[in-house]
C-alpha cells in the first residue's frame, strides 16, 4: 500500500507547491500587513478611552480644598453694650473642604464632545483607507511588472529552444562538410544573447517578487505562480474612492464642532454638597475650628460673549466650503483620469487583435524561414531576423495583452473598487 501512496502524496504536495498566488490575494495580504493597520486599530482604542473620559462628565465630582490665611483687618460691630462680650472675627482663618457636584443639565456639551470624538476618530479611520488604497495601486503595478517579466521569460525560453533546434541541425551539416562552421558560431552567439536577455527577464521578476514579498509580507517563492485576472467591467458606477468619504467625514468633524460651540451658550445646571472644618465655620463670629456643611443647585448661564460663538461657526462654515472645493476638485480629476484611461484601453483593445494577426504572419514566415535554413537556401542571418521579428512580437502581443488587464483594473481601482 506504501507505493501507492507515496505518488497520490507527491502528487498532492506537487499541487499544493504550484498553487497559484491571485491578485486578490495579494491586496488582501498587502492590507493585512501593512504597518498602518496597526495605526487604525490604535485609533480605535484612543477613540474608545476619550469616550470613557467623556462619559464621566455625568459621574459626581469630588474635590478636597483647603486654605489658609491672614488679614489685616475684619469685620467689627461698633457697638459696645454692658455686661455683654460681643465676639471678634479672627485675622487668622483656616478651612478645608469636600466639595461635590453633579451634573444635571449641560446644555448637551459632553453629548457634543462624544459626538466630535467618534466624527474625529471616523476621520482618522478613513485616512487609513485612503493610504491602503494607495498600497493597492502599487501592488497592481508590481503584481503586473511580474506577469509581463513571466511573457518575456516564455518567449526567450521559446527563442533558445528554437535556435539550439536550428544549431543541431547545421552542426549535422558542418560535421558532413555541406555547411560552414560560422553558421553555426552564429547561432551559438545568438543563442548566448537570448540567454543574456532571459536572465535579465529573471532577474527583472525576481526583483518584482521580492518588491510583492515585501508589500504583502509573504515569502517570494510562494508567489512563483502569478495568475493573469480576467478584464474587469469598466460600467458606470459611481466613484467611490476613499478620499471623497475622508472629505465627508472632515465635515462632520466641522459640523459636530459647530454643535458643540452652540452649546456654549446654552444654560449649565448642577447640584453640589460642601462639607468643612475651619475657622470660622459658618457662624462667621465663632473663633472656634468647627464643621459644616451646605448644598445646594448652582446655575451657569453665558449671556454674552462678544459674539465669539457666531464668529466661530462662521469660520466653520468657511471650512467646510474649503473642504467642499477640495472635494470637487478631486471628483473632477478623478473623472479626467478616468476619462484617459477609458482612451488607454480602447487602444489596447484595438492594438491586440492586430497582435493576434501580426503573430501569425511572423509565425508563418520564420517557419518558411526555418524550412529554407534547413534546405541550405536562407543564411543564418535572414533566419535570425525573422526569428527576432516574430520573438518580438509574441512579446509585443502577450505585454500589451496583460497592460489591457491591467488598465481594466486600474479603472475601477481610479473609481475607488
Amino acid at each position: 500500500m506504501f507505493r501507492f501512496l507515496m505518488p497520490a502524496l507527491l502528487l498532492l504536495s506537487g499541487s499544493a507547491l504550484a498553487q497559484g498566488f491571485p491578485l486578490d490575494s495579494a491586496w488582501a495580504a498587502a492590507r493585512r500587513h501593512y504597518p498602518l493597520l496597526r495605526q487604525q486599530e490604535a485609533t480605535d482604542r484612543a477613540a474608545a478611552l476619550q469616550l470613557r473620559n467623556i462619559r464621566t462628565g455625568y459621574l459626581p465630582q469630588a474635590e478636597i480644598n483647603g486654605k489658609a490665611t491672614y488679614q489685616s483687618d475684619v469685620v467689627a460691630i461698633p457697638i459696645k453694650l454692658p455686661n455683654v462680650s460681643i465676639p471678634s472675627i479672627p485675622k487668622d482663618q483656616y478651612n478645608l473642604t469636600l466639595d461635590v457636584r453633579q451634573l444635571i443639565y449641560d446644555g448637551g456639551a459632553t453629548g457634543g464632545q462624544r459626538d466630535l470624538a467618534l466624527a474625529r476618530a471616523q476621520t482618522e479611520r478613513q485616512r487609513v483607507e485612503v493610504d491602503l488604497h494607495q498600497l493597492r495601486q502599487q501592488v497592481s503595478q508590481v503584481y503586473f511588472n511580474a506577469l509581463i517579466w513571466d511573457a518575456h521569460i516564455a518567449a526567450r525560453k521559446e527563442m533558445i529552444a528554437e535556435v539550439k533546434q536550428r544549431r543541431e541541425r547545421l552542426q549535422a551539416g558542418v560535421d558532413n562538410g555541406t555547411v560552414l562552421a560560422s553558421q553555426v558560431d552564429m547561432l551559438q552567439a545568438e543563442a548566448l544573447k537570448a540567454e543574456q536577455q532571459l536572465e535579465e527577464a529573471v532577474n527583472g521578476k525576481q526583483a518584482a517578487l521580492a518588491t510583492l514579498a515585501l508589500l504583502t509580507g509573504k515569502p517570494a517563492a510562494d508567489m512563483e505562480h502569478l495568475e493573469l485576472p480576467k478584464p474587469a467591467s469598466t460600467g458606470n458606477d459611481p466613484i467611490q474612492r476613499p478620499e471623497l468619504a475622508l472629505f465627508r467625514y472632515q465635515q462632520a468633524v466641522l459640523g459636530s464642532q459647530a454643535k458643540l460651540t452652540e452649546t456654549a451658550t446654552r444654560p449649565r445646571l448642577s447640584a453640589f454638597v460642601q462639607g468643612g472644618y475651619g475657622r470660622p465655620g459658618l457662624n462667621m463670629l465663632s473663633d472656634k475650628f468647627d464643621f459644616y456643611y451646605m448644598g445646594g443647585l448652582r446655575l451657569q448661564w453665558t449671556l454674552w460673549n462678544w459674539r465669539y460663538q457666531h464668529t466661530e461657526r462662521a469660520a466653520l462654515r468657511e471650512q467646510e466650503t474649503g473642504i467642499q472645493a477640495q472635494a470637487d476638485a478631486f471628483d473632477l480629476q478623478t473623472r479626467a483620469k478616468l476619462l484617459q484611461q477609458q482612451a488607454e484601453i480602447n487602444t489596447l483593445e484595438s492594438a491586440m487583435a492586430k497582435d493576434r494577426e501580426i503573430v501569425s504572419l511572423r509565425g508563418k514566415v520564420k517557419a518558411v524561414s526555418a524550412a529554407q535554413l534547413d534546405n541550405g537556401v536562407m543564411t543564418v542571418h535572414d533566419y535570425l531576423t525573422d526569428l527576432y521579428a516574430e520573438t518580438a512580437a509574441i512579446i509585443a502581443g502577450k505585454t500589451r495583452e496583460i497592460q489591457f488587464v491591467y488598465a481594466t483594473i486600474q479603472y475601477q481601482v481610479i473609481k475607488g473598487y
